[in-house]
């Protein structure tokens, strides 16, 4: 999910456990706002050939590829 495009934002805070005991540390509870794009890394998905078949043109996207090292 893209929280930075859809402008997502905390809305409480959660308590961290750690086995059974709460500690003073703790973490944000964020609220998603509807967006519809997603990200979709099929290069980590084992049936990649066969998603890749049924993808619709429009969300193929050629992924980024840094052609020299050097200038990044």
């Amino acid at each position: 999910y893209n929280c930075i495009d859809s402008h997502c934002t905390d809305t409480a805070q959660q308590p961290v456990y750690q086995e059974q005991t709460l500690t003073s540390r703790s973490r944000p509870i964020v609220q998603h706002k509807p967006m519809p794009y997603y990200f979709l890394n099929v290069y980590s998905i084992h049936n990649y050939d066969y998603i890749h078949l049924v993808m619709p043109d429009t969300l193929r996207e050629t992924p980024l590829r840094v052609t020299n090292v050097a200038e990044v």
